[in-house]
């Protein structure tokens, strides 16, 4: 593989730095699926569900909320382009990651993520309008769950940052 991807709403960036995750630990986060690295640049709005079994599977993306597709990915981002070898491969998740700042070697601007989603790899999405309540039906908890869990992680998050500054 020649590059792994970091998608961001940040440009410009020198030197991609560890942040902590819900593992509680400091890691700078890239993938090898540039489909998953799109919806990475997208707004990180907290609107949708998504659900990645990995490259050779359909990545499944679900709406929240009425136009979350739009809110979350109708907008420019970034692809940064990083060298495997700065990478660990997580045997468990099959993400990779780095302890360590990691240089990109490029950086593309999308000049919408939305666009970009639908040219490059179209068939690696299944989208899940708003409308879909069968959907839900099948999710723990339906929408209501979902939203509550994701809630609970990311104060969870905040408040593992407010500890570790």
């Amino acid at each position: 593989m020649k590059y792994l991807f970091h998608g961001t709403q940040i440009g410009g960036i020198d030197e991609l730095k560890p942040s902590i995750s819900l593992e509680f630990e400091s890691f700078v986060y890239a993938t090898d699926d540039i489909a998953y690295a799109l919806v990475r640049a997208g707004k990180q709005l907290d609107q949708i569900r998504e659900e990645y079994q990995g490259n050779d599977k359909p990545f499944e993306i679900a709406e929240c909320y009425p136009d979350a597709f739009k809110h979350q990915f109708d907008c420019p981002g970034y692809l940064y382009l990083l060298d495997p070898k700065d990478f660990e491969r997580n045997p468990d998740t099959g993400e990779y990651r780095s302890r360590k700042a990691v240089k990109p070697v490029d950086c593309w601007r999308i000049n919408n993520i939305w666009d970009a989603m639908a040219l490059d790899s179209p068939d690696r999405y299944t989208f899940v309008y708003d409308g879909d309540e069968n959907y839900w039906k099948n999710v723990r908890g339906g929408r209501e769950g979902f939203l509550e869990r994701k809630l609970a992680n990311k104060q969870k998050m905040l408040e593992m940052r407010n500890k570790a500054i």
